[in-house]
C-alpha cells in the first residue's frame, strides 16, 4: 500500500496543489478519519516518503469528497494536454511536409542539397542549441520555462476552461520537483512536436521520390569553397551509416556532377540516389533521432521529478502538521536512540530537564548534548564525530525569541555538510522562566518559527514546540 501511494502522476500532483489552495493547510482540512488513516499508512516511513504516503491519502480523500474524476482539475488538465499535443503533432507534421514541398524548384524539377540541409536540419539545431544554452545560462527557468513552454501551458489551461489557476501558480512558486515535473512534461510535448516535424519532412521526401522525377543540385558562385564545405558536410552528417551503407553517402564524383553550371539547360534529371537516400538518413539520424531522444529524456526526467517530490511549501507543510501533529504527539513506537542535541546560544536548560520530552514527545533519546552558537572549525570536528555516534539525527534546542535567521540557517547548512539529506534535524522551541526552566514558547514565537523552518525546504526538518507533560507521561 505505502509504495503504491507514493507514485504520483502529474495529475495527482495537480489536484493535491488545488486542494491545498482550497484549504490552505488551515484546521479543517481533514477529518479524524483521516488523520487516523495517515497515520497508519506512514508507520515506519520518515521525511520525504512518509509525506509522499501520507498526502496521497489526504488526497484521496478530497477527491472522494468533491466528486472524482468529473471535478479533477488534474484529469482536465491531462485531457487538454493530449488534445494540444495531438493538434500540435499534425500542425507540426504539415509544416514538415510543407517546408520539403516548398524547397522544391519546380523551374528546375529538383531540391537544392545545401538549402535543405540548411533550412531542414540547420534551423533545427540552431533552435535546440539555443534553448540549450539558455537553459544553461539560467539556473531556474521563469514562469512556465521557455517561451513556447509557457505558450503551451496557457492554452492547455484555456482549453481546460477553468479561470482558477492557483494550483498552477503554487507549482510555478513552489519550485522544486513539483515544477520540475510540470516543465519536463510540456518539454515532452514540445519534443513530440519536433518528432512529428521530423516524421513530416521524412514523408515530403519519401513522396517526392516516389511520385515525382526530382532530381538534386547545388548551386555557388565560388570555385571551391562551397565544394568543399559541402564535401565535408556530406561527410560528417553520413558517420554514423557510412560504413555499413556507403550506397547513401554522396561521393566526391557525385557531388560534382551535380552541381547547376549557368547556361545548363532547365530541367534535372531525376537523381542520383545516393542524394535523397542520403537526405533521408540525415533527416531520420540527425533530426528525427535526436527529437526521440529529448522526448525520452524529458518523459524520463519528469518520472523521477514525480518520484522526488518533497511538498516543502509553505501550505504544504502547514496542512502536513495538521494531518500528523496528533499522531506524532502519541506515536507509540519506541523512540530512538542517538541524538545530537545542539544548545543553540546556551539556554542553560540540562538533560535531565528534557529528557522526559525528548523522550515522549520527539521520541528519541540524547546522545551527547553541546551548547553552541555558530560550529567552528574545531567545534565542526566534535559535531561531526557525534553524529556518527546519533543516527536519530540532531535536535537543535533554541529558545523562541531568540530566532536569528542568519545564525541558524549558517548552523543549518553546517549540519546538512556533515549529514545525509535524510538525517532529522528537529527544532525545538523553548523558553526558560527566572527558575531556569523549560516553558513553552509563545504562539507568536511558534509562528515565527514555523515559518522559518518551512522556507529552509529541508524535507527532513520539523518544528517542535515544548509543552508541559502531563503527570501521567512524565
Amino acid at each position: 500500500m505505502a509504495r503504491e501511494t507514493q507514485r504520483w502522476t502529474l495529475a495527482d500532483l495537480i489536484d493535491f496543489e488545488q486542494g491545498v489552495v482550497k484549504f490552505g493547510g488551515a484546521t479543517g482540512a481533514a477529518t479524524g478519519d483521516v488523520r487516523m488513516a495517515v497515520a497508519e499508512a506512514v508507520r515506519g516511513l520518515q521525511g520525504a516518503a512518509a509525506r509522499r504516503v501520507g498526502l496521497r491519502v489526504w488526497l484521496n480523500d478530497v477527491r472522494s469528497r468533491a466528486g472524482g474524476d468529473d471535478a479533477s482539475a488534474g484529469r482536465k488538465f491531462a485531457n487538454a494536454l493530449a488534445l494540444v499535443a495531438g493538434g500540435l503533432g499534425l500542425l507540426m507534421w504539415l509544416a514538415g511536409l510543407s517546408c520539403v514541398l516548398g524547397l522544391l524548384d519546380r523551374e528546375r524539377g529538383g531540391l537544392n542539397v545545401t538549402l535543405c540541409l540548411a533550412v531542414l536540419l540547420g534551423g533545427q539545431w540552431l533552435v535546440i542549441l539555443a534553448a540549450a544554452f539558455g537553459w544553461l545560462l539560467r539556473r531556474r527557468l521563469g514562469d512556465g520555462g521557455s517561451g513556447l513552454q509557457a505558450l503551451l501551458g496557457r492554452l492547455v489551461r484555456r482549453l481546460v476552461g477553468s479561470r482558477d489557476e492557483g494550483w498552477w501558480r503554487e507549482l510555478m512558486v513552489g519550485g522544486g520537483a513539483a515544477r520540475a515535473a510540470l516543465l519536463w512534461r510540456l518539454a515532452r510535448l514540445v519534443q513530440g512536436a519536433g518528432v512529428c516535424f521530423n516524421l513530416g519532412i521524412i514523408c515530403g521526401l519519401a513522396g517526392l521520390v516516389l511520385v515525382k522525377h526530382v532530381g538534386f543540385f547545388w548551386e555557388t558562385t565560388t570555385t571551391d569553397a562551397m565544394r568543399t564545405g559541402l564535401q565535408n558536410a556530406v561527410h560528417l552528417l553520413a558517420l554514423p551509416w557510412s560504413a555499413w551503407w556507403p550506397e547513401a553517402v554522396p561521393n566526391a564524383a557525385v557531388i560534382d556532377a551535380s552541381r547547376w553550371l549557368p547556361g545548363r539547360a532547365a530541367g534535372l534529371a531525376p537523381g542520383p540516389s545516393e542524394w535523397w537516400t542520403f537526405l533521408l538518413m540525415a533527416v531520420l539520424g540527425w533530426g528525427l533521432l535526436p527529437r526521440a531522444i529529448l522526448w525520452l529524456l524529458a518523459w524520463r526526467l519528469g518520472g523521477l521529478a514525480l518520484t522526488k517530490l518533497e511538498f516543502q511549501g509553505r501550505a504544504q507543510r502547514a496542512l502536513w502538521r495538521e494531518l500528523t501533529g496528533i499522531e506524532r504527539a502519541e506515536a507509540d513506537e519506541k523512540p530512538l536512540d542517538g541524538v545530537l542535541v545542539l544548545d543553540v546560544g546556551g539556554s542553560g536548560l540540562t538533560r535531565e530537564m528534557l529528557r522526559p520530552f525528548l523522550l515522549r514527545r520527539l521520541r528519541v533519546h540524547p546522545a551527547a548534548w553541546q551548547a553552541v552558537a555558530v560550529l567552528d572549525s574545531g567545534a565542526e570536528a566534535q559535531a561531526a564525530q557525534a553524529l556518527a555516534l546519533a543516527p536519530a539525527g540532531v535536535v537543535l534546542l533554541a529558545e523562541g525569541w531568540a530566532l536569528s535567521p542568519a545564525r541558524m540557517t549558517a548552523l543549518h547548512g553546517q549540519i546538512r555538510r556533515l549529514t545525509d539529506p535524510a538525517t532529522p534535524v528537529k527544532f525545538l522551541v523553548v523558553n526558560v522562566d527566572v527558575a531556569g526552566h523549560p516553558v513553552p514558547p509563545t504562539a507568536e514565537e511558534q509562528r515565527e518559527w514555523v515559518r522559518y523552518v518551512d522556507a529552509l525546504r529541508d524535507p527532513a526538518a520539523e518544528v517542535f514546540r515544548f509543552e508541559h507533560l502531563p503527570p501521567d507521561e512524565c
